[in-house]
């Protein structure tokens, strides 16, 4: 008597659920490793974001002092960093207040066609927080918002 036993032909398939469950655990990772990227490049560029409106109001804020003054006194009263009214505005504003990280403000006058007119070149710089030291690593080190305005 022949008595075969019958064997299965379908191969075993321990484990594949673990695979499965360690794949999705790896999409899961990668999904939230991008979501912390993008949550820091959007601090990034809010803080790039205020910086910048910072300084857009401390120069609209110079520039209407600036226009309050007598013409003719302007470029002696506002020269920086020894104009009487530039430097208590720079320490009562800038220094003072430190809503941009190591500040400076340089303003620029130039003589226009008549003599009631004055160009005023203003620009404010500021270093970006949380840069290397190193210059060559980073592309900007420095934010920089520059304006002009016409005094008459």
């Amino acid at each position: 008597m022949n008595t075969k036993q019958s064997r299965s032909t379908r191969p075993t398939q321990s484990g594949y659920v673990l695979l499965e469950a360690l794949v999705a655990l790896l999409i899961f990772s990668l999904g939230l490793l991008g979501m912390v990227g993008f949550q820091a490049a959007s601090t990034k560029i809010a803080t790039d974001s205020r910086f910048r409106t910072e300084a857009a109001m401390l120069a609209d804020e110079l520039l209407a002092k600036m226009t309050a003054s007598d013409v003719s006194k302007v470029e002696t009263e506002f020269a920086a960093p020894n104009g009487p009214k530039f430097k208590a505005w720079l320490n009562d504003r800038v220094i003072a207040a430190a809503r941009l990280p190591n500040a400076v403000v340089t303003p620029t006058f130039t003589k226009s066609a008549t003599t009631s007119t004055l160009i005023v070149y203003l620009e404010v710089t500021w270093e970006m927080p949380g840069v290397a030291k190193n210059p060559t690593q980073i592309k900007e080190v420095k934010g920089r918002y520059v304006t002009r305005a016409l005094l008459f």
